[in-house]
């Protein structure tokens, strides 16, 4: 048995989110249907087994990507798995961090969020929002209650999902490397945004245009955890966009990871896990590097940035780079 639960958020309808940065993703919906088309042509997934929680008017709103809904669909896709089913979680959205509260093994202190349509922002609370998604909650659901022998792989594409599900970066020196560009000055970065906005709402093909990274570089150690071992038996994997403290980027056609990603596997669906990887790497560098050039045609400053840097988890990520990817 193969099953699926495929997220997409456009926000169109949460004032809050918009009101406070958090644009409109309205390439989220073509994220889930390439990814649906992915799963069935490729890996022999049946459509009344992929399950897709959408923002769309023209769906029920118990099919709405809700936190209640999206929690019970986890907890759904773990139900009933034996050994030898295999399942895929996608999400496409926005993601942010808060202050890890109970999670002493957060080298930065921060949990790393999704962000459900009905999340809301406010700043003078403690976490700053509401109606969101730890990762803590996704390891506790598709990680510790997964019974050994079922294959689950996770697919995050948003901001600050590194470690959306808390597994152990897989963290070897891998060719292509992410380019150490300078970071952009505030205003520029403010420029850009600006931009972003107006492009990715209005234009019907925007150009790639990047926020920049606080960071350049992975400097997480190759195991996060010390509960890997109790858990071996489990495959499962994630794939993220970016670093936890990195932003990405999407377009009206859709997020640039997950057409990556189909883009990757559509000539080879089987690649070995490095090979994956190292193609996400080098896709998204090209992106980086076609954005900054644009940029400069637009001005004499020039600015650059820093290509969102894919990432790899496992609960043995040691092992599980020769091994063959699959769905």
């Amino acid at each position: 048995m193969k099953k699926a639960v495929l997220v997409g958020i456009s926000y169109a309808t949460n004032d809050n989110l918009r009101d406070n940065a958090f644009g409109e993703q309205p390439g989220a919906h073509r994220d889930v249907t390439r990814l649906r088309k992915l799963l069935i042509t490729k890996y022999g997934y049946k459509n009344e087994n992929i399950a897709i929680l959408i923002d769309d008017d023209a769906r029920p709103r118990e099919q709405w990507p809700t936190y209640k809904n999206i929690i019970q669909a986890m907890e759904e896709l773990v139900a009933g798995t034996k050994p030898g089913d295999h399942i895929f979680f996608s999400f496409s959205g926005h993601g942010g961090q808060v202050e890890a509260r109970e999670d002493e093994e957060e080298e930065d202190g921060q949990d790393e969020i999704l962000l459900p349509i009905d999340c809301t922002y406010d700043p003078s609370t403690p976490d700053k929002f509401t109606n969101f998604i730890r990762d803590d909650e996704i390891r506790r659901i598709l990680v510790k209650k997964l019974p050994e022998g079922v294959r689950c792989a996770m697919l995050f594409d948003c901001c600050h999902s590194g470690t959306a599900s808390d597994l152990p970066s897989v963290n070897e020196a891998l060719s292509p490397t992410t380019p150490t560009s300078p970071l952009v000055s505030p205003g520029l970065q403010s420029r850009a945004f600006a931009q972003m906005q107006t492009v990715t709402l209005h234009d019907e093909t925007p150009p790639p245009y990047l926020w920049p990274s606080t960071r350049a570089t992975n400097v997480y150690p190759p195991s996060r955890r010390t509960s890997v071992l109790v858990e071996k038996e489990k495959n499962v994997t994630s794939w993220s966009a970016c670093l936890d403290d990195q932003i990405t980027f999407g377009q009206r056609s859709g997020g640039i990871f997950i057409k990556a990603f189909t883009k990757a596997l559509e000539p080879n669906p089987n690649p070995t896990h490095r090979q994956l990887l190292q193609a996400l790497r080098k896709e998204l560098d090209a992106v980086t590097k076609q954005a900054n050039a644009k940029m400069q045609a637009r001005s004499q400053e020039g600015p650059m940035y820093v290509a969102p840097r894919p990432q790899l988890g496992s609960l043995s990520p040691k092992l599980i780079l020769h091994d063959e990817f699959t769905l």
